[in-house]
């Protein structure tokens, strides 16, 4: 009888199934990757536009704490810009101030009594309307690396301050 001899290497069946397992683990290593990738992406656009909204929020709700009037019209369409005016009072002189806030671009503007400066980025759109000493503002952000369709829209209102006459 002979002895059978040892088959020496791999066949075709086990080079294919081996391959196979190796294509299977690096797919999903690479799902994993763009999964991440994608959540990080995610969570830089959400931090980011929160952030610029708040910036915007902030600026405004604390210049409009300070106005007793503006230029918007009660019952007309909201606008993109509003100017807000007040007096600051003392015991030696009123100092008049002027703000106004407007869009330029994707940046958010506030002229301060002539200074201008940038209060927030990447802002798309920004609205204004007031109801009796209510101001209402919504704000609306897109990053320029995020698909237009996935805006963040936030809405503050805030009281204007009384005025000397009431």
């Amino acid at each position: 009888m002979h002895k059978q001899e040892r088959q020496k290497g791999t066949t075709l069946l086990e080079l294919l199934v081996a391959l196979s397992i190796v294509a299977l683990i690096m797919g999903g290593v690479v799902a994993l990757i763009f999964q991440e990738y994608r959540g990080t992406n995610l969570a830089k656009t959400y931090v980011t536009t929160a952030h610029e909204i708040r910036r915007a929020a902030r600026w405004i709700s604390q210049d409009t704490m300070m106005a007793e009037s503006t230029n918007l019209v009660e019952g007309t369409e909201s606008t993109d810009n509003v100017t807000l005016n007040w007096i600051e009072r003392s015991d030696f002189a009123d100092l008049p101030h002027s703000c106004r806030y407007y869009l330029l671009d994707d940046q958010l503007q506030r002229n301060y009594d002539g200074t201008i400066t940038t209060v927030a980025q990447n802002i798309s759109m920004v609205n204004f309307s007031q109801t009796g000493r209510l101001m209402t503002v919504s704000i609306s952000c897109t990053p320029r690396w995020w698909n237009p369709n996935n805006t963040v829209e936030k809405t503050y209102r805030i009281y204007l301050r009384p005025t000397e006459e009431g």
